[in-house]
């Protein structure tokens, strides 16, 4: 069984799509030049099923969720492309949308993988002075004859406990650095940071504006293609994460099936408030809805890659100043007892 699609894959399918339609060329021409020109086994495997069920359905929609490794909201967004006839610009929204994502994460992956892996290097420091340093420390007052204790007997005993089992601490030390790579680089690995990064005080308006930014591009993506606002919020819902925002979306779209209009709902839900409010009210009245929405998805965008920035530009120095002291402290923890009984000896 074929895996999900990832962001990027989906990217570069919508993308190159898109540019298949506007060139005039029809939906099954389009994926037979996709199938011939693509690189990968996995590629020609998804792309050759998307032929074949075409050819038989006549529906591209149909075949994308026969295949099952599209989003089931990319799925929906073609389908009312098809029949409204404006799968092109379905399909150019899809990979912009798809863009934006790939974006927004390879900016908070860089911004997680640095802090990351300087605290493996730094942590790495530290079991090398307890592990090869302070032993021949512990030689060193063992032939002087000084007994050391405290804070630093108890670091020199746990650097030659260290020493003693170097084995296993290798073990865990290579596991540490694949669990770091794993957290860095796996979309499984990033999932966990996030949602433990997410739940830190001063990190939880994040998620909402990257919610809130996903939203925004979907109902502007959906109103350009000719969905109703109902089905543009009900397609929306697919890619929100917070259950907060998740309850505005389900009351907004109770307030439209019940004959609301759209900025009354977007109100009275408190979905959309203040200045966004009333600049997609003006939006609707000037029939630029769809204008508006992806400039608001842009703000929310900007300012959840604006907060992030901000944290990784405080942690990066907070971790070097705290390692660094941890390092110092276990040094002179060692050293002072050490320049102590050089200081007696010069009297």
């Amino acid at each position: 069984m074929i895996s999900k699609m990832t962001n990027q894959e989906l990217f570069q399918f919508f993308e190159q799509f898109s540019i298949i339609l506007r060139s005039g060329m029809s939906t099954v021409e389009g994926l037979s030049v996709l199938n011939d020109d693509s690189q990968s086994s996995r590629g020609k495997e998804i792309l050759a099923f998307l032929y074949k069920d075409m050819e038989e359905s006549g529906s591209l929609a149909h075949a994308m969720e026969s295949s099952h490794v599209f989003p089931a909201s990319a799925t929906a967004y073609v389908r009312t492309g098809e029949e409204t006839g404006c799968l092109d610009e379905v399909v150019s929204g899809l990979a912009t949308f798809y863009q934006q994502e790939i974006q927004i994460t390879e900016q908070i992956q860089s911004a997680v993988t640095y802090p990351l892996i300087m605290l493996g290097m730094m942590s790495a420091v530290i079991v090398i002075l307890l592990v090869k340093v302070l032993p021949v420390f512990r030689q060193v007052f063992r032939q002087l004859g000084l007994e050391v204790t405290g804070f630093a007997g108890g670091l020199l005993g746990l650097g030659e406990a260290m020493s003693r089992y170097s084995i296993v601490l290798i073990v865990i030390l290579l596991l540490l650095i694949a669990f770091i790579f794993f957290l860095c680089f796996h979309p499984k690995g990033r999932l966990m940071v996030y949602r433990i990064v997410y739940k830190m005080p001063g990190i939880k308006e994040i998620p909402f504006s990257l919610d809130y930014s996903r939203l925004c591009q979907c109902i502007s993506m959906g109103i350009r293609s000719g969905l109703s606002p109902e089905l543009c919020l009900e397609l929306s819902e697919a890619v929100i994460s917070q259950s907060q925002t998740k309850e505005k979306l389900a009351l907004a779209k109770k307030q439209l099936s019940e004959g609301a209009d759209f900025a009354d709902a977007m109100s009275s839900s408190g979905l959309f408030q203040g200045m966004e409010l009333r600049m997609i009210v003006l939006g609707i009245q000037a029939g630029a809805a769809d204008e508006v929405m992806n400039r608001i998805s842009g703000r929310y965008e900007e300012k959840s890659l604006s907060s992030i920035s901000h944290i990784v530009s405080v942690l990066e120095p907070t971790i070097v100043i705290v390692l660094s002291l941890l390092v110092g402290m276990v040094l002179l923890s060692v050293m002072m007892p050490l320049l102590g009984l050089l200081s007696e000896m010069m009297i």
